[in-house]
């Protein structure tokens, strides 16, 4: 897990993370980047992680050449009514649903929510393990993680 400050430009810092950890060339770690960069900053815009001494903590795991990425920040605003991610007339969350093999969030609206999503960077081809009928193959998410 790393962690990022409340800063915008750390987006870019993050993307870089990214690319970097999927040993992938960059247009084919294009949709991974660019679901991360809309996820981190969701969290930077609409939540807690964006003010001061926030933060944004993010996950990434990859199997079987897809990748699994999570992003949690630090609540609801000070003064602002709770709220969970879901696409809406914003661009980012709809970005994200189009470019993730799959995505949602766990967390209690109010307090921290992490976002996660599944995205394979080969365009869509999910492997299917030996031995599994074609149309099986999934990437496993990972159990929620213990805050700590």
């Amino acid at each position: 897990m790393v962690s990022w400050g409340s800063l915008p430009q750390q987006v870019a810092s993050a993307r870089l993370w990214c690319w970097h950890g999927t040993k992938l060339s960059y247009d084919r770690a294009y949709p991974l980047i660019s679901v991360l960069s809309e996820l981190h900053t969701n969290a930077l815009r609409h939540t807690a992680s964006g003010g001061p001494c926030g933060r944004v903590r993010m996950e990434m795991e990859g199997r079987r050449g897809m990748f699994w990425l999570a992003v949690t920040d630090d609540g609801v605003l000070p003064g602002a009514a709770p709220t969970v991610p879901e696409p809406g007339t914003g661009f980012g969350l709809r970005l994200v649903d189009r470019l993730a093999t799959g995505w949602g969030w766990f967390g209690v609206p109010g307090h921290p929510i992490t976002v996660w999503a599944v995205v394979d960077p080969r365009g869509g081809v999910s492997p299917v393990p030996a031995g599994e009928p074609a149309g099986t193959a999934r990437l496993e998410v990972p159990a929620q993680r213990a805050a700590g």
